[in-house]
């Protein structure tokens, strides 16, 4: 938690946070130990143990960290005047989207979380809320403004917000963190007819 806390202490926290992803990434999470972390950290062991008590939670404030504001960057504000502005805003989405989760930190970083979440409840509700609660929160967003300004039909945005999510996601994960060989993200054309297949679904009849 870091209600309360002052600058100098949210930065040591932050500090330590990106010691133990560099580890993490580098050396896997079995592999890592609290004393790599604190020499990667240069922090003493008490230091380290006051802000993350366990591994676990270190791997949780790498997931919020890293998985949502280096892979997630911060929502733009966008004005759905038409079908087109909606058009726009989904494919520059889709397409930021899997550039990021398709780069090497990307993929590295959803693999790490991935080979330990399904041991850990607690990293899978933490790996939950910062992709793809992010991803379809975002992406409702998105198409309840449509909606409202009448440029879709779509009554259960969750569901809608699940069509157009789902494809966009096989790319990350079929061509990116479950290859053996990793792909570069779609070309734009690819998304561009994604989308449009979409939109025909929510169309305006």
């Amino acid at each position: 938690m870091t209600e309360g806390l002052s600058h100098r202490q949210l930065a040591k926290r932050a500090q330590i946070a990106d010691a133990a992803r560099r580890l993490f990434l580098d050396q896997g999470f079995a592999a890592t130990s609290m004393d790599a972390v604190t020499a990667e950290a240069g922090v003493s062991k008490q230091t380290l143990y006051s802000y993350f008590p366990t591994k676990t939670d270190l791997l949780i404030e790498v997931i919020n960290t890293s998985v949502s504001k280096l892979v997630l960057a911060p929502p733009r504000a966008v004005e759905l005047g038409t079908r087109e502005d909606l058009r726009n805003a989904l494919i520059g989405f889709s397409a930021g989207l899997t550039q990021a989760l398709m780069r090497p930190e990307g993929i590295a970083l959803v693999r790490l979380v991935l080979g330990e979440a399904f041991r850990v409840p607690e990293l899978r509700r933490a790996f939950r809320d910062a992709l793809p609660g992010q991803v379809l929160g975002r992406t409702v967003a998105i198409l309840r403004q449509a909606n409202e300004a009448g440029l879709i039909d779509a009554p259960d945005l969750d569901l809608a917000s699940r069509m157009f999510v789902g494809p966009v996601m096989t790319y990350v994960a079929l061509d990116g963190f479950l290859s053996i060989d990793p792909d570069q993200p779609p070309e734009r054309a690819k998304l561009e007819r994604l989308t449009d297949a979409f939109l025909a679904t929510v169309a305006v009849k």
